[in-house]
This record gives C-alpha cells, sequence and structure tokens, in this order.
C-alpha cells in the first residue's frame, strides 16, 4: 500500500493563514493572532524567577498579582497606529493573562519586579526552610546507642 504525502492541505491552510492577515488590518474582527507573550520560568537554591518577553507593553499596562499561591501576570500591548491603516503582517496586539501556582514554601511578600527593556521580571524568594542543605554525617559515636530499659 503506497502513502502519499499531503503537503497540499498544509500549505493551503499557511497560505489562507498569511493571507488573512495580510489583507487584514492589526484590530480587524477576523483578526486570528493574539499577543501571547513568552515566559521562562527559572528556580535557583534562593529564588524563582520569571522572565516575560513584553515588548512595546507599558509599565503602566502590566499587572502583577498574587493571590493565594496563584502568580498572575496580565498586560495589554495596544496597536498605536490610526483605525485605517494596514498593517502587512504586523506584530501581535491584545490582551493576555497567565497565571501559575506557586509551591508552598516560597515568601510572596518579598517578591519584585522589574522591567526593563521589554523583559518583565519577576523575582519571588523562598523561604529558608525551602532551601536545600547539607545534613552532616556523623560517625556513631556522638550518639549513644538506644539501650535496652530494664524493669
Amino acid at each position: 500500500m503506497l502513502t502519499t504525502w499531503k503537503a497540499f492541505p498544509i500549505l493551503d491552510r499557511f497560505l489562507d493563514d498569511v493571507m488573512n492577515d495580510v489583507t487584514g488590518t492589526a484590530l480587524g474582527t477576523g483578526a486570528k493572532i493574539t499577543f501571547d507573550p513568552g515566559i521562562d520560568v527559572r528556580a535557583t537554591d534562593d529564588e524563582i524567577i520569571f522572565v516575560c518577553d513584553v515588548p512595546g507593553v507599558a509599565r503602566e499596562e502590566l499587572d502583577v498579582s498574587i493571590e493565594g499561591s496563584t502568580l498572575t501576570i496580565k498586560g495589554q500591548r495596544t496597536y498605536s497606529g490610526g483605525e485605517k491603516d494596514r498593517v502587512w503582517l504586523g506584530r501581535a496586539y491584545g490582551a493576555f493573562a497567565k497565571s501559575f501556582t506557586l509551591p508552598e514554601l516560597v515568601d510572596a511578600n518579598a517578591m519584585t519586579a522589574d522591567l526593563s527593556n521589554g523583559v518583565l521580571t519577576i523575582h519571588v524568594p523562598k523561604k529558608p526552610q525551602a532551601k536545600p542543605r547539607k545534613i552532616q554525617i556523623g560517625s556513631g559515636s556522638s550518639h549513644p546507642q538506644l539501650a535496652e530499659k530494664k524493669e
């Protein structure tokens, strides 16, 4: 049995997406592309770090909040051109919201957020009990063995 690769439906779908974006406006009602920033989540021994790419988003259009153990990052990139402008293969615009469940052993009260060069960086410190620590292994001579109790 011979199986053929069906490239045309894939190419048709790709061309439809490109042509819809090319012939539409950035704010058109049929827009398929919405702004969805990439976010890296990193962990060190001392903290959890969220790095969010938000180019073109003003500080006033960002909101970082924590409720219970849920960290939420919200924002919006707005189109700054005129209503009659046509954008050819333009950037994505619109609102976004991303939520993350934090582990119990973080200090949400000490959380900080900074925006620099289109990158939002959120630092969530870990509580001291969450940090790894080395346990010393004794030789056995410093702790007496349990003695059998005689009655």
